[in-house]
């Protein structure tokens, strides 16, 4: 999850959170009130509601943002945020508790995690390999016949 997550209030413009968007690297910012999350804007947003609708640079986010978004709590494991995630259709979800925003989780912080988890595996499963068989304590399995 990234922390601290960048946010913008609902009445920042989609030209102001599109340069913010751009100087924090991120594709998805929650839209928070008084601390609470409100709703996110993606990039998606801007193009897909705004640009292509020709709004003006002007417009408050609050007119394009999804309102209510799914939310995870920061104990969550991986695969209930891909669960939700993929629920929800969503590449971002806000990570809140009580009820107050602490991170954000994307599922590319998910596909990380989660490759760099087969990597680790894989690499306890090749050094298992490299171990003389009388060290592994057990006996081979005869090759079936046929």
């Amino acid at each position: 999850m990234s922390t601290p997550p960048a946010s913008v209030p609902p009445t920042t413009s989609i030209e102001e959170a599109a340069q913010h968007m751009a100087r924090a690297g991120v594709g998805a910012l929650p839209v928070v009130d008084d601390d609470r999350v409100v709703g996110i804007v993606t990039d998606r947003d801007l193009v897909v509601r705004a640009m292509a609708d020709g709004l003006s640079p002007q417009t408050r986010v609050e007119e394009v943002m999804s309102a209510a978004p799914v939310t995870v709590d920061p104990e969550a494991a991986v695969a209930v945020a891909l669960l939700v995630m993929r629920s929800a259709r969503v590449r971002h979800l806000p990570v809140v508790a009580e009820g107050r925003l602490v991170g954000v989780v994307s599922f590319d912080d998910l596909f990380w995690q989660l490759t760099q988890q087969l990597s680790d595996l894989a690499a306890v499963v090749d050094a298992a390999r490299k171990i003389p068989e009388p060290l592994r304590g057990g006996q081979q399995a005869p090759l079936p016949h046929g």
